[in-house]
């Protein structure tokens, strides 16, 4: 019975964020760039001006709200819905659909969703990284997650709830996490040399995780 590969989901994760120009968060997926592969990402309502299709035929009738993937040859379009309530679930929804490429993905099934999820969560926010600010002292929170790396109330809580559960698992890393962290040395440095943001943190001391 086969089994989400988490190691290999958060290595994808982990080298498509190697492949990008700007090491900081939060992370636009809008700009991310795959190898091998062409990659386009527009909103329904976009591309339904642009060639005169219904949003109902795009949204394949309505069972399809957020988004999906659409691929031709080496061509993907990423499809994302405009008029979803905020920003952060836009990002997931594009992010979840990246991670449907780099994993290769050719059918629909509940591993793959679930591999799609943990790319979105380690490619916004990396899990190394999130290690990394927790020795630095900070104790994680979902106002935090929300702020810093600009992701959902949700995505947050279920960043928190994963991150509790392989701190002390050394299976978990990859290769590539010592990268990651360098990468994003300054962004995490920026945090605590920050007085106003260390002022907030102890403002909402009784929000920590």
């Amino acid at each position: 019975m086969s089994r989400p590969n988490f190691k290999r989901t958060k290595e994808k994760a982990y080298e498509t964020l190697m492949l990008q120009e700007n090491f900081s968060f939060p992370i636009n997926p809008k700009t991310i760039q795959l190898n091998n592969c062409n990659i386009q990402i527009i909103s329904m309502q976009e591309y339904s001006k642009k060639t005169n299709q219904s949003i109902d035929k795009l949204t394949l009738n309505g069972s399809v709200n957020d988004g999906y993937t659409y691929r031709r040859g080496n061509n993907f379009f990423i499809f994302y819905n405009e008029d979803v309530e905020t920003e952060e679930r836009k990002t997931w929804t594009i992010s979840h659909e990246l991670g449907h490429i780099a994993l290769g993905h050719a059918t629909q099934c509940d591993d793959n969703e679930i591999e799609a999820n943990f790319f979105a969560s380690q490619l916004l926010a990396p899990q190394c990284v999130l290690k990394e600010i927790l020795k630095n002292g900070v104790k994680l929170t979902q106002q935090y997650l929300t702020s810093k790396f600009k992701i959902s109330n949700e995505a947050s809580s279920k960043c928190l709830i994963t991150l509790s559960k392989v701190l002390d698992y050394d299976h978990i890393t990859t290769q590539y996490d010592d990268i990651i962290i360098e990468l994003f040395k300054p962004y995490v440095c920026d945090d605590y040399s920050n007085d106003s943001f260390l002022e907030e943190l102890e403002n909402n001391r009784n929000n920590f995780y």
